[in-house]
């Protein structure tokens, strides 16, 4: 006897890299330490609430204030903070992998050296990605690891100085780069910060410090680079077509030049 044709759905090999690890740490991982409603009563007990260092991950903190929350070294993987408001808040050395980050606001808030590996920052289905996307103004994310698409996001006079957020590899070696492309990132401070491979296509870089960063390969096209800081940086292979770098200073002092993409195609 024949069976019915079965129809196959295929999978692209790197999205089927990122839920297959997914699903290996989901099932490795504990349960959180607190449960949403002492979360709550912690932030009702008290202004700013304490919860350095517990274990967050999966809970649903969806719309939560969250503001000037003490989180350093708190486990939020996976964690819902859909709409949550965690401006100000201290979130150094916190894990933020897989979390759901959808408007979330981080404004002001103190992220430096902590971890968020694809995290969700819009609906698959979002019409206006822009805004969906988390807040990120003022922010410190020194020394960072950030491997995400985080695109249309407002990074403006956010602290990225040594952070990490260069081409990446699940753990079945599909390659993942960060986006960021759209995002409004003038003034940031980008200082020796690891963005190779990178996309940065139409950010606004206006003013930004990028001294000594790595950008060989980031994609930089139709970004705005006027009077950023290029000191030093690395620029090997980067792609600047249709980019602006009028103003821009210390770009005799960066090296890779020679092999820089559509240099002549910039706006100088």
């Amino acid at each position: 006897m024949k069976h019915p044709e079965r129809r196959r759905t295929r999978i692209p090999l790197a999205l089927a890299a990122v839920l297959l690890g997914a699903v290996a740490v989901s099932a490795s991982a504990g349960a959180a330490s607190l449960t949403v409603r002492q979360v709550i009563a912690a932030l009702r007990a008290g202004h700013p609430a304490d919860l350095a260092g517990q274990d967050l991950s999966r809970l649903d903190l969806a719309e939560l204030d969250l503001s000037g929350a003490n989180l350093a070294g708190a486990n939020l993987f996976g964690a819902d903070l859909t709409g949550a408001n965690l401006a100000g808040a201290n979130l150094a050395g916190a894990d933020l992998d897989r979390a759901i980050i959808i408007r979330a606001d981080f404004s002001d808030a103190d992220l430096s050296g902590a971890r968020m590996f694809l995290p969700a920052a819009s609906t698959l289905l979002g019409e206006n990605p822009a805004a969906e996307a988390p807040r990120f103004r003022g922010t410190n994310l020194a020394g960072a690891h950030v491997l995400a698409h985080l695109g249309n996001a407002d990074w403006t006079g956010a602290n990225l100085a040594g952070a990490h957020l260069e081409l990446g590899r699940t753990q079945f070696l599909a390659a993942l780069r960060s986006d960021l492309g759209g995002c409004r990132m003038a003034g940031a401070n980008l200082e020796g910060a690891d963005l190779s491979g990178i996309r940065l296509a139409f950010a606004d870089l206006r003013g930004a410090r990028l001294a000594r960063a790595n950008l060989q390969g980031a994609d930089l096209s139709g970004a705005r680079l006027d009077g950023a800081d290029l000191t030093g940086a690395a620029l090997a292979r980067a792609d600047v077509h249709g980019a602006s770098l009028r103003g821009v200073t210390g770009l005799d002092q960066a090296t890779g030049l020679g092999s820089v993409r559509n240099l002549d195609l910039a706006e100088r």
